[in-house]
């Protein structure tokens, strides 16, 4: 029989600023059973990249080109079977409490903050891809 494939924790980032995009792309490439299956800096681009992939993960930023990450997690808890019902974590500088607890209301499974929670992202996908 041949060996079953091994699972990957298939992940897009919707985020629009390029340096992070590369940087967060980069070291997802490096931790082991994630794939970054695509990505997208606006709310437009990034539906339509979920509904076409089908990721797992979506890391989403809340400030994206012309439009709001926040579309983008009610779009998934309004319609979860058109998007698949990926697991969203948010990856934002506008870590307001009231922000945050506007994601999480809106179906965000956890909230990171830009400026210093960068490794704790990277833990959380990796501790993700473990338990698939």
């Amino acid at each position: 029989t041949m060996p079953s494939e091994p699972t990957v924790l298939r992940t897009v980032i919707i985020e629009d600023n390029a340096v992070l995009l590369d940087l967060l792309t980069g070291m997802l490439a490096g931790i082991e059973g994630v794939s970054v299956v695509g990505h997208a800096a606006s709310e437009a681009e990034a539906l339509a990249l979920v509904r076409a992939t089908r990721p797992q993960l979506a890391i989403v930023d809340l400030e994206l080109r012309g439009s709001s990450g926040l579309g983008v997690l009610a779009a998934f808890q309004q319609t979860p079977d058109e998007y698949g019902a990926p697991l969203a974590i948010v990856f934002s500088n506008h870590a307001h409490p009231i922000v945050q607890s506007r994601c999480l209301a809106l179906g965000a499974r956890a909230f990171f903050d830009k400026s210093f929670q960068m490794d704790d992202l990277l833990d959380f996908v990796q501790a993700t891809a473990r338990a698939l």
